[in-house]
């Protein structure tokens, strides 16, 4: 997301009512990027450290992310419901931060995806957790459903200043 805040539900934006997620997960589970939405997602890293990602409508989103929209609503209530673990370094400043702020506070890397500025296009950190948050700490149910999103090429610890590597995504990406 650009400039627009996140708001409860994976699906957001123009979106977030339940005939829109319907509509955003039915297009990518059919393979079609929902391009007209920002869609909110998870993932982890190469070393387990979780991440939250807003694809600002044009941004690439794994494949698995579209299997099961109630156990990604579910996996989305769950990360934003947990405790604050610490302070945030916010290292991208746009109007509004306070979302990407407040996921990173719980321990997740917190990444939008950047177009059109006159540098190559892709997922950037945008907040960084002082305490990060690793899939070791979380029941297994978070991590089965955080396994088919892992970014096998990253490291969310060493992404500031440049764009998110999303190679060697298990089953594919949608974009």
């Amino acid at each position: 997301m650009n400039a627009g805040t996140v708001t409860e539900g994976m699906a957001v934006a123009k979106h977030g009512k339940r005939q829109g997620d319907e509509a955003i997960w039915a297009a990518g589970a059919a393979g079609v990027r929902p391009d007209w939405a920002d869609v909110m997602w998870f993932g982890a890293d190469a070393h387990g450290r979780v991440g939250m990602f807003t694809s600002a409508g044009p941004g690439p989103i794994p494949r698995a992310v579209f299997r099961d929209l109630a156990a990604y609503n579910a996996l989305d209530r769950f990360l934003r419901e947990l405790p604050t673990a610490g302070k945030a370094e916010v290292l991208i400043r746009y109007k509004w931060t306070g979302d990407w702020v407040r996921v990173a506070e719980r321990g997740l890397f917190a990444f939008n995806y950047d177009y059109d500025r006159g540098r190559p296009n892709g997922y950037r950190l945008v907040a960084r957790p002082a305490v990060p948050l690793s899939l070791g700490q979380l029941p297994g149910w978070v991590n089965a459903e955080l396994s088919e999103a892992v970014l096998h090429g990253e490291s969310f610890a060493e992404a500031a200043d440049r764009v998110a590597d999303l190679s060697g995504v298990p089953g594919g990406l949608v974009g």
